[in-house]
C-alpha cells in the first residue's frame, strides 16, 4: 500500500450520528491516534467569520489581514497549521504517525472547514436517519439541561424541539453530502446504519480509503480501550460491542409527530437512500381534540389495570 496523501483524518457527521463510535474505531488502529472532541475546527471556522457593512465593506480577519498584506492562502495555512499541529503533537506522544479529528458540531461549519482544510486531510462523512438524529438530539439536550449554541437559531424558529432538530439535520446533512460530492478523492460518505449492521464490510472500505490496512481486530479493541475518553457520545463508553439497538428509535414516536418530522425530512431522507416516512393529512381541530381525549382515557385505563388491588 502506498503512503497516504494526508496524515490527518477528519470525521464529519451530524451530532448523534455515530461519529464517536467511528473515531474510537479509527483510534484503535496502531497507526492512528485520536483525542476526544477538541472543537478546534469549529473554532477556526468561527475565527474566519465576517460580515459586510455599508458599501459592501467586509469586516473580518481575512479582510483585515489582507489589508495588511497577508494573502488569504497564507492566513488559512497558518490557521490550519494551528489546528493540525495539536493533533500532530498528540499523535507523536502516542507513538503514532497519523491522527483523527472528530467534533460532532463541526457539521454546522462545513463551508468554512472546507475553505480551511478541504483539500488537506481525508474526510469520513457519516450520515444517519434524520428522525433518529432528532430523537437523539432531544435526549442530548435533556441530559445537558439546555440547547448547545449551534441549535439556538433552530429552536427559536421552530418551538417544537424535534422539529427544530429535524431542520438542523436537513441543513447539516445537505452540507456534508455536498462536501463529499465535491471531494471524491479525499472524502468518503458512510451511513451509520451500515456501520453498525455490517461494520467489517464498511471499514474494509474506509480504512484503505484513508491509506491504512483494515484489521478486523480494531472492532474488538475500539470499545474495550477507554484510554482515549474525551468529550463525545457517552453511550459508546457503556457498550461492549457494536450493535443496531439505536436504529429506528424514531418509530416509537406518535404517528402525528412522525408525520410532522417527515414533512421536514423526507426529501433529504430519500436523497440519502432512506425510505420516506408516512405524512398524515392535517386533522380538523375537533378530530385532533377527540384523539387527544381518547389517548388520555386509554392512558388512564392502562394505569388503572396496573394499580395494586
Amino acid at each position: 500500500m502506498t503512503a497516504p496523501a494526508h496524515p490527518g483524518i477528519v470525521i464529519l457527521g451530524t451530532p448523534r450520528s455515530g461519529t464517536t463510535l467511528l473515531r474510537r474505531i479509527l483510534g484503535a488502529h496502531p497507526r492512528i491516534a485520536s483525542m476526544g472532541e477538541t472543537n478546534l475546527l469549529g473554532a477556526c471556522a468561527r475565527f474566519l467569520d465576517s460580515e459586510r457593512i455599508a458599501e459592501d465593506v467586509e469586516i473580518g480577519v481575512l479582510a483585515g489581514l489582507g489589508q495588511a498584506g497577508f494573502e488569504r492562502e497564507e492566513v488559512l495555512a497558518r490557521l490550519r497549521e494551528f489546528a493540525f499541529g495539536f493533533h500532530r503533537d498528540h499523535a507523536a506522544r502516542a507513538g503514532k504517525p497519523r491522527w483523527v479529528e472528530k467534533t460532532a458540531f463541526d457539521a454546522f461549519y462545513v463551508p468554512r472547514i472546507e475553505e480551511l482544510c478541504g483539500d488537506h486531510a481525508y474526510f469520513l462523512c457519516v450520515i444517519r436517519h434524520g428522525i433518529d438524529v432528532a430523537c437523539s438530539l432531544q435526549e442530548l439536550s435533556e441530559k445537558n439541561g439546555g440547547y448547545l449554541h449551534e441549535l439556538h437559531d433552530y429552536v427559536r424558529q421552530h418551538p417544537r424541539p424535534l422539529e427544530a432538530f429535524a431542520h438542523a439535520w436537513v441543513d447539516m446533512t445537505r452540507a456534508i453530502r455536498g462536501f463529499a460530492a465535491r471531494h471524491p478523492g479525499n472524502a468518503l460518505l458512510l451511513r451509520y446504519e451500515d456501520i453498525v449492521a455490517k461494520p467489517s464490510d464498511v471499514l474494509a472500505e474506509a480504512f484503505p480509503f484513508v491509506g491504512e490496512p483494515f484489521d478486523p481486530g480494531v472492532l474488538d479493541d475500539a470499545l474495550r480501550d477507554a484510554s482515549d475518553v474525551g468529550l463525545g457520545d457517552w453511550k459508546t463508553y457503556a457498550r461492549a460491542g457494536i450493535g443496531t439497538e439505536s436504529v429506528g428509535r424514531w418509530k416509537s414516536l406518535s404517528r402525528w409527530m412522525i408525520g410532522r418530522l417527515g414533512a421536514i425530512a423526507n426529501e433529504t431522507l430519500v436523497e440519502c437512500g432512506y425510505e420516506p416516512v408516512e405524512v398524515e393529512a392535517a386533522r380538523e381541530s375537533a378530530e385532533a381534540r377527540r384523539r387527544y381525549e381518547l389517548g388520555l382515557l386509554l392512558g388512564r385505563a392502562r394505569k388503572g389495570r396496573g394499580a395494586p388491588p
